[in-house]
């Protein structure tokens, strides 16, 4: 038996909604970005490593114009998860007084302190009680945990939890990239997306989706990490210019074993892969539906993929696909998201009834 953690608990999904900064930045304009002013010169790697991972465009926080640039004004971190939570309360048909708790995750905060959330507050004119995961793409499933403990209480208030990455400042676009970062510059892009979710008594949650059947799991015990973020920490003060390493045959080895600890966590909550209309996995790259379905055992038309238009967002990534996936779902139809973490091989989902 596993030993993730598990809940069949219902709540209601009265809204959800992203935001995306700047005009969509496709794969060869981001390269000419790079020639024109850091002297780039890896356009066929570059150009290759994007149609293999299948990723033809994405949505970038910074310009491109300078090295050491961060996100351009109006779309730091905290500002697109402000808009984020925005656009979900309008589908909930709420205002940011009625949320009980705001609740976030993301890998790429504005800063360190104050933590990113309370940013976020301060943008929504927020005044109630807040909570941040340090977390990428499983940052969803344990925000997901807190949120349905919340919502266990009698009377409690709606809760909005909102995803949010901004990764593109980490990048050093100066002369000739290392693999592994030309790798990032090509696979990665910037989001936010959120959620409303509220009991499944509160008065506006008839006719809503219902989200159920949660887990949060880990299996990276004494693994190095596939992903991380090692300068700015206490342990490694000084190592130099921030940026995201990847240990990509790694991952690549990790991510069966991901989804099969999915699979092991659903058949212990009696939930069958093949009765969900659509399967939402982590947006790793473009091309994901195919060994994917082969893996689980489903045709690729069933796998939702959005990363081929919007890169892989990290923790806004499950979120901003769920968005797009379930409205294209029939009444009484479900999806199940199966969100995985490269960093220390960390898996989590849930199931979503329209």
């Amino acid at each position: 038996m596993s030993r993730a953690w598990t809940s069949v608990a219902g709540v209601a999904l009265l809204g959800s909604g992203c935001a995306l900064p700047g005009e969509v930045l496709d794969t060869d304009t981001l390269i000419g970005k790079l020639e024109a002013r850091f002297g780039f010169r890896q356009r066929r790697a570059a150009g290759a490593i994007a149609h293999r991972l299948g990723i033809h465009r994405r949505h970038s926080a910074r310009d491109f114009e300078h090295f050491g640039e961060g996100p351009r004004p109006g779309d730091g971190n905290p500002d697109l998860a402000a808009r984020a939570v925005t656009a979900a309360l309008a589908e909930a048909g709420l205002a940011t007084d009625d949320l009980g708790y705001l609740i976030g995750h993301t890998a790429t905060p504005a800063q360190q302190l104050p933590s990113n959330i309370a940013l976020v507050a301060d943008r929504l004119r927020y005044d109630g009680p807040h909570a941040e995961f340090r977390q990428a793409c499983t940052g969803f499933a344990n925000a997901l945990a807190m949120a349905i403990g919340l919502l266990g209480v009698p009377g409690a208030a709606p809760v909005a939890i909102v995803g949010s990455e901004t990764g593109s400042p980490f990048l050093d676009p100066r002369g000739v990239l290392a693999p592994g970062q030309l790798v990032n510059l090509v696979q990665m892009g910037d989001a936010a997306a959120a959620v409303v979710l509220a009991r499944a008594d509160w008065p506006g949650a008839v006719g809503r989706p219902m989200l159920s059947h949660a887990w949060y799991g880990a299996i990276g015990r004494d693994q190095a990490p596939g992903l991380e973020l090692a300068a700015g920490g206490s342990a490694r003060p000084d190592a130099g210019m921030m940026r995201f390493e990847h240990d990509f045959g790694h991952v690549r080895t990790a991510g069966a074993a991901l989804f099969g600890a999915h699979r092991g966590v659903l058949a212990e909550m009696g939930l069958a892969i093949d009765d969900a209309a659509l399967v939402v996995p982590h947006q790793a790259n473009g091309r994901i539906a195919a060994p994917l379905a082969e893996l689980l055992g489903l045709h690729p038309g069933r796998v939702f993929v959005a990363a081929g238009d919007h890169g892989n967002t990290g923790s806004a990534a499950i979120w901003l696909a769920v968005d797009a996936a379930r409205r294209s779902l029939a009444p009484g139809e479900s999806l199940l998201a199966l969100g995985a973490e490269a960093t220390k091989h960390m898996y989590g989902g849930f199931r979503l009834v329209a």
